[in-house]
């Protein structure tokens, strides 16, 4: 067993999530010292698009910044990382205060479980009561959210280094939240992968359930085997812990995949789900995000609590519904997960899963 970068006695999984070129992986860096916008065309846009990952040791707790892409265009790559996060960064620029990203990625990673610490960025290009200003308007639509934030927004500049040890402060608080047993059957949802040679391949991943480690393993969906060479993680390979995996086996392994014993596979999913977006009626056509995975997804049947077809946002009776969903593949899924439905590329239903089948 290797390491990753890191090593504490406890890990937390942090998203840095918020509207695009509000500062995310800028702070990224100005926390870990590293630069995660490594593919040539991020740096030439000047956007993230693939997550990716960093380590800061706080004491005994070893930090897993995960930065997220902030554009709507690449919410898919978002959400595959998204559902692992214990913590998020909500990073909202001092120059534009709350914009459609903020709304979303806050959504998400609340309903997702993980606690919201919120951050003004850029407060080196505005005055101080600018900078109040914003932060207030953060807190007034966390409350309005119905998400509960860990701390005061925390007012940072990237470019100066204003408040990174306030930040730090904070950050080394977190306390490692409650994981499944390490006993259970595993289940490590993949993240992206890396192509070694012919028969090789280093997978990527957070383990949900169980311990990861070298010998078979079973890869989801497809009913494929293939062995572990070696495990490399930041803290064992158990339940919460970022790792990569030496592979080898025969086809290729794919982001939305999972390595995993006994896993369930479904492309038919029955669900209870809230409206935060479009309007969605049987016969809506979207994507479902679950895990790691994504796929095409027709709502089969919608049924809301108030007897209608309809699924309406923000209308009391009608944005919750019992629906069933078909999707043009099969996933790994389980009840009890949760997933998101996106219509073009805009957050439409969250939901939780109470039944699949294939």
């Amino acid at each position: 067993m290797e390491r990753l970068e890191g090593g504490g006695v406890s890990v937390v999984n942090v998203v840095v999530c918020g509207h695009f070129n509000h500062g995310k992986t800028t702070l990224v860096k100005a926390l870990t010292g590293e630069w995660l916008d490594r593919l040539p065309h991020e740096r030439e846009m000047g956007v993230t698009i693939e997550p990716a990952r960093a380590f800061l040791e706080l004491g005994d707790t070893t930090v897993s910044f995960v930065d997220v892409p902030g554009h709507r265009d690449y919410i898919r790559n978002m959400l595959a990382s998204a559902w692992s996060a214990d913590y998020a960064i909500l990073v909202v620029a001092a120059d534009e205060g709350p914009c459609p990203g903020t709304i979303d990625h806050a959504l998400v990673v609340s309903f997702y479980g993980a606690r919201v610490l919120p951050v003004v960025s850029k407060v080196d290009l505005v005055s101080r009561d600018r900078a109040a200003e914003v932060a207030d308007e953060v807190m007034d639509l966390l409350e309005l959210l119905g998400v509960e934030a860990v701390v005061e927004p925390v007012p940072v500049s990237a470019k100066t280094g204003e408040g990174a040890e306030e930040l730090l402060d904070a950050l080394a608080e977190l306390e490692e939240p409650p994981r499944p047993s390490e006993m259970d059957p595993l289940r490590a949802p993949v993240e992206s992968t890396r192509r070694v040679d012919e028969t090789t391949v280093d997978v990527f991943g957070i383990v949900d359930r169980g311990t990861l480690e070298e010998g078979r393993v079973e890869v989801q969906p497809g009913g494929r085997s293939a062995e572990v060479l070696e495990v490399e993680s930041t803290d064992g390979s158990g339940p919460g812990v970022p790792f990569r995996a030496r592979l080898r086996v025969k086809g290729s392994i794919t982001r939305g995949m999972c390595l995993g014993e006994g896993l369930s596979t479904a492309d038919r999913i029955e669900a209870e789900v809230l409206s935060i977006g479009a309007k969605v009626r049987p016969g809506t056509m979207g994507k479902v995000h679950v895990l790691s995975a994504a796929a095409n997804v027709r709502f089969a049947e919608v049924e809301t609590d108030a007897g209608t077809e309809v699924l309406r946002p923000y209308a009391e009776g009608h944005n919750v519904a019992h629906v069933v969903l078909e999707l043009d593949r099969e996933v790994v899924v389980e009840p009890g997960d949760r997933f998101l439905v996106t219509v073009g590329n805009e957050p439409a239903v969250l939901g939780v899963v109470e039944g699949v089948a294939r």
